[in-house]
């Protein structure tokens, strides 16, 4: 993904005032908001053009509201992978709060919010996105250069060298969950003495909560991706992160395995 170009973010909101207000907080950043009146209007579009890095979504609509609609949306396995952030003035429960996570979101406003931690959450979504968006595209690149090559291998040499820049860890597992590859920001976090003491150890041992991270590990591996999963590193800082990743396969359709990336977030 070019760097200078716009990311999209879908605003699902009736009432043209609250889009409006949406549009101004994001006015400085190097995003296109686009805009749904209903959700209808947001299924419709979505439907058309998936190429979203996140959804802003008002619960209370009239017709077809807010769960109703994320229910709709996560229907279609190709829009599954998009996050979707409640904006709303009445998740005042926590059976409310319960329903919109169980309706596919991963996380909420209450108004009035602050534009600047709904700036930063969304940031976070869209730094992510592009940042998937970067793999695909070198991964792509690396088939078109060498057929022969093998996925596991690509990932293990060149495009490891590549995302030594990005400073968020990044790890490779096989589908038994047993750490492939890793770049030094997943070394930095663990607290490993050197990649060696990474490679071959089991993933989820190394977060507090061993069994939830054995559980992302089949999440991704069963639905093919991972967005937003929360989990804390068994490291002197307890360091609370985000997960996303995605699956990759050979030429034939086999999953080799997952790519995961962490976002370190403040609790």
């Amino acid at each position: 993904m070019e760097s200078d170009k716009p990311v999209k973010i879908l605003l699902v909101d009736d009432r043209a005032e609250n889009l409006f207000s949406l549009e101004v907080i994001f006015s400085d950043e190097n995003y296109l908001c686009v805009r749904a009146n209903s959700g209808k209007e947001a299924v419709n579009i979505l439907s058309n053009d998936e190429d979203f890095a996140i959804i802003l979504m008002d619960v209370q609509m009239p017709i077809m509201d807010g769960f109703e609609t994320v229910e709709l949306i996560r229907q279609n396995k190709k829009l599954q992978r998009i996050p979707i952030i409640f904006l709303t003035a009445s998740m005042d429960s926590s059976v409310q709060i319960f329903k919109g996570y169980l309706a596919g979101a991963v996380d909420y406003l209450t108004k009035p919010f602050s534009p600047v931690i709904l700036k930063a959450k969304v940031a976070v979504f869209v730094d992510l996105f592009k940042k998937n968006h970067e793999l695909l595209e070198q991964t792509e690149e690396m088939k078109r250069l060498n057929k022969n090559v093998t996925i596991e291998k690509l990932l293990s040499q060149y495009t490891l060298s590549l995302i030594e820049a990005i400073h968020d860890p990044l790890f490779v597992i096989n589908p038994e969950g047993i750490i492939t590859d890793m770049n030094n920001a997943s070394i930095k976090i663990t607290e490993a003495m050197s990649r060696d003491d990474l490679i071959g150890a089991i993933f989820p041992d190394h977060f507090t909560d061993v069994d939830k991270a054995g559980e992302g590990c089949q999440q991704v591996f069963s639905s093919g991706f991972l967005i937003g999963y929360p989990l804390t590193f068994m490291n002197s800082r307890r360091t609370n992160v985000l997960f996303n990743g995605s699956v990759y396969k050979d030429d034939g359709g086999k999953v080799l395995g997952a790519v995961l990336v962490a976002r370190e977030v403040s609790v």
